[in-house]
């Protein structure tokens, strides 16, 4: 519902007018008075039925007593009024105030060609490049590497499966960062998650 807030000054009683115009058609929605005997703030509330969006323009007046349109003593006050399906919210903004890498998800235990995902949350200020390197957590061998260009924070999951078709058991780690775009050097503190990886439940 509109409410319209109005601050008038008055040297006698005078007839404040408050209307509603569609600015398409012109066409007036909605209009009241009130008696006003004194100067001060007045505010209405415009109870429009089955009001919609568009444009509209609100009219403030004044008039003699028991007067309108025609005999008005003021030229109206008019302010714009945008109707809205909805409230606008303000787009998210794709980038944070740092580069980091807020947590990385996979299972403590892998056994055989169980299917699985690695799932790694990052923070970014620009589009970066982020990288996601497997490990082997006793002698820091690097069994491979993905890079990833990625363009906004937010997550990325990974879904793998039939790992012992391309690496050994082991015990193994996987390290995830970012760098900047087409450099390999991490900007961003590394996030590593260990697991075991077996080649079978025996």
């Amino acid at each position: 519902m509109p409410v319209v807030q109005v601050e008038v000054q008055v040297s006698k009683t005078r007839e404040l007018h408050v209307a509603v115009v569609n600015l398409d058609g012109w066409k007036t929605v909605k209009k009241t008075q009130k008696r006003i005997k004194q100067s001060g703030k007045f505010h209405f509330e415009l109870p429009i039925e089955n009001l919609q969006p568009g444009k509209y323009r609100i009219d403030a007046y004044l008039s003699p007593r028991r007067k309108g349109w025609k005999d008005r003593i003021t030229e109206p006050t008019r302010r714009h009024l945008l109707v809205l399906n909805k409230t606008k919210i303000p787009k998210k903004s794709l980038f944070s105030k740092q580069d980091k890498i807020r947590n990385v998800n996979f299972p403590k235990i892998i056994t055989g060609n169980e299917s699985s995902a690695l799932t790694a949350k990052y923070d970014i200020t620009e589009p970066r490049d982020l990288y996601i390197k497997l490990l082997d957590s006793g002698n820091w061998k690097e069994f491979g590497s993905l890079k990833f260009p990625v363009n906004g924070t937010g997550e990325i999951n990974l879904p793998l499966s039939n790992m012992t078709d391309d690496f050994p058991a082991s015990n193994s780690a996987w390290v995830v960062y970012l760098s900047a775009k087409e450099s390999i050097e991490p900007l961003s503190k590394k996030q590593g998650k260990h697991f075991e990886f077996r080649i079978s439940d025996q």
